[in-house]
């Protein structure tokens, strides 16, 4: 039934067209962020998922940087201990040489014992060559502990990263934007929009018709 109250058709048009509108909007936010969900009403659920993923992979970096600087921590100390074998083992020359009362072996051991202490490890009396030789087998068994503690701290930064790449992954699944859809997309609600706009002017102009009834 022609109307000239009520123009059903062209309000339909308009109607779809303000869907038109804002599924344009939508892609072409997401094609300039780079992200799917750019507000919780995109996706609440995965904007959920996405920030828990997003928590995981903050937490797995910062667990590498603390393994990472144990391991460092862990490494100074050995080099340290392997300053003070150096020292130790020179020790063992001057008392095998009969030189173990000279003034050079009382500065090695004072080398030795300040590189023991920045290590942590306590200090070391000696005062013959079997004493020196005991003072190597404690420095090994010092630098076998703080090697265990690099392999472990190794181990474990290498883990929490693989955690961080996973969780930074699982986070992009969720939250940025199929680029090529949304190309695809933005194809679609242009021509919609153009065909809309057409369609409304159509149905706009369609009640003039009725005029040419009292012509």
């Amino acid at each position: 039934m022609t109307s000239i109250l009520s123009n059903v058709t062209a309000t339909a048009a308009s109607r779809q067209l303000t869907i038109t509108s804002q599924g344009m909007q939508q892609t072409i936010e997401r094609l300039t962020t780079g992200k799917r969900i750019n507000r919780a009403s995109d996706d609440a659920a995965g904007l959920t998922n996405a920030d828990q993923f997003d928590a995981e992979a903050r937490t797995a970096n910062q667990n590498v940087q603390t393994d990472n600087n144990n391991f460092f921590a862990a490494q100074a100390k050995d080099g340290y201990l392997s300053e003070a074998t150096t020292q130790v083992q020179r020790l063992v020359e001057l008392y095998a040489g009969g030189n173990g009362s000279s003034s050079e072996a009382t500065q090695v051991l004072s080398n030795a014992n300040n590189a023991m202490t920045k290590a942590g490890s306590g200090t070391l009396t000696i005062s013959s060559l079997s004493t020196a030789t005991a003072a190597l087998a404690t420095i090994d068994t010092a630098r076998s502990g703080f090697a265990a503690t690099m392999a472990s701290n190794q181990s474990a930064a290498n883990l929490s990263g693989i955690e961080a790449e996973n969780a930074t992954a699982q986070k992009s699944n969720v939250m940025d934007a199929n680029i090529g859809n949304e190309v695809v997309n933005l194809t679609k609600w242009q021509i919609l929009s153009q065909a809309g706009t057409s369609a409304l002017s159509s149905a706009n102009s369609s009640s003039q018709y009725i005029l040419a009834l009292f012509r």
